[in-house]
């Protein structure tokens, strides 16, 4: 392996003849090495610095070996540990290597047998690295990188739809409306073994019970007024991809019933037919309600809930992650250029405007916002006036009312919020609302009626 000097390593023995020799040969090969010369001073170099590896004593006043190991697995994991001591026995030695140690070495210390156990630590921490690397690039080209952001919880979710996806189960995916449901479930199928096949998704809060049945079971000839021919639906048509079943919060019990059935016995009837098609698919299901809440009240079947939550992914509401909204917004300004090609830039308190806000539509509203800002932007730089009306005194007001009156939202607050807002914006015409929240104008028109039969006033200036 050649030396590549832009690899750290940490030295640290209380003997500073061998802390001195260690370094002097290790530097000499061209690696950039750090020395400590106990236990408290090591532990506060690796809290402070990337070290790809460790080589430490065991049997040091202050602390041992084993627990400087301990904090750099803790704190860097991807670093290898190398312990040397001259208290070396056969049941010393296995201890440090089940403890996590690459290797355990006896003094005095043979620098060229040091200097080959080197390469050999850093050739097993550069392949992990490059395995990451690799790994980042895959999913990077399949998408799980368009997640934009650095946050904790977004860096968990892509682990986990990075495992999940070589998984062939059921999985349900949680998160309010905008926060990339279907792209999550897009990216799951795009890294699974099904990839070759194909992801159809149906959105169950858009269509009536009968076209539902017919969307995802399809019709035998004479079904029905107009069924001229049969016609598979999405589950036969999808055999051996992926079907995404959005908003299947959203499904009539009825309809729960006969998906159960499927789910059980992956066997499918065509409405109108009485034959059983064997289907082989996956299922993804999305939904931006507490299915758990609405199995206590009956509104969803508790053993279809079971059936699809084999795993499931929280996505994030985009309030709870604030610190990504500048990577998103350089996102989004990348991928709207002007016309001409060029990337427009962001002054600090538009990107500060930006970043107060909450965004009860999450991600696909942040999105409209800069697309629409962009739009109306003559200059290469977006000013904080350039952004709409909602982000000046209007919204502080309305954001500080929110916070004082409601402490807690549910999800369906927030949902609300957003697509009243969003009417508002419009003047109340139904179909450019739903445009912009890319739903369709079932959906809205049901969300609407829901509100209405729970009390909501709707205040909308008039009804298009």
């Amino acid at each position: 392996m050649p030396e590549d000097k832009g690899i750290r390593i940490l030295v640290v023995d209380d003997e500073i003849i061998n802390l001195q020799n260690i370094h002097h040969v290790l530097t000499k090969d061209g690696y950039q090495v750090e020395t400590a010369s106990c236990g408290k001073e090591a532990v506060d170099s690796i809290a402070h610095s990337h070290f790809d590896l460790v080589i430490t004593d065991l049997k040091m006043p202050d602390m041992d070996g084993v627990q400087v190991m301990n904090t750099a697995k803790e704190m860097q994991p991807d670093a290898e540990v190398i312990i040397i001591t001259g208290y070396a026995t056969v049941n010393s030695a296995v201890e440090a290597m089940a403890e996590g140690a690459f290797y355990y070495m006896a003094k005095p210390i043979k620098l060229n047998e040091l200097r080959a156990l080197v390469k050999k630590a850093l050739e097993k921490t550069i392949l992990k690295n490059e395995i990451s690397r690799l790994k980042q690039q895959i999913l990077s080209k399949k998408g799980v990188t368009q997640f934009v952001g650095q946050n904790p919880a977004v860096l968990k979710l892509k682990d986990n739809i990075a495992q999940v996806a070589h998984l062939d189960c059921n999985v349900l995916i949680i998160g309010e409306t905008g926060t990339g449901k279907e792209l999550v479930a897009r990216t799951i199928y795009e890294l699974s073994p099904r990839a070759n096949k194909r992801f159809l998704p149906i959105n169950c809060a858009a269509l009536t019970e009968e076209l539902m049945l017919n969307e995802l079971f399809g019709h035998e000839k004479d079904a029905f007024t107009g069924a001229s021919k049969w016609r598979k639906g999405l589950l036969e048509s999808a055999d051996g991809g992926v079907v995404l079943l959005d908003e299947i919060g959203e499904m009539p019990l009825n309809m729960q019933v006969k998906l159960l059935r499927v789910l059980q016995e992956k066997k499918i009837i065509r409405v109108g037919g009485t034959k059983e098609i064997p289907v082989d698919v996956r299922i993804l299901a999305a939904t931006n309600r507490d299915l758990q809440e609405e199995v206590q009240r009956g509104r969803f079947r508790q053993d279809l809930y079971y059936r699809l939550n084999v795993v499931s992914l929280q996505i994030p509401p985009l309030r709870e992650r604030k610190d990504d909204i500048p990577l998103i917004v350089h996102h989004f300004l990348a991928k709207y250029p002007a016309p001409e090609g060029r990337v427009k830039s962001i002054e600090p308190r538009a990107l500060d405007m930006l970043q107060d806000y909450d965004y009860p539509g999450n991600v696909r509203e942040l999105e409209n916002i800069i697309e629409r800002t962009l739009a109306l932007c003559g200059e290469p730089e977006i000013k904080a006036y350039h952004l709409p009306p909602e982000f000046g005194t209007q919204q502080t007001h309305f954001t500080t009312a929110v916070r004082a009156e409601k402490p807690v939202q549910t999800l369906d607050d927030h949902e609300r919020d957003y697509i009243m807002s969003v009417l508002k914006s419009v003047d109340g015409n139904k179909s450019q609302a739903a445009k912009i929240m890319n739903i369709d104008r079932v959906s809205l028109w049901r969300k609407l009626k829901k509100y209405e039969e729970n009390g909501f006033a709707l205040d909308e200036p008039q009804k298009k």
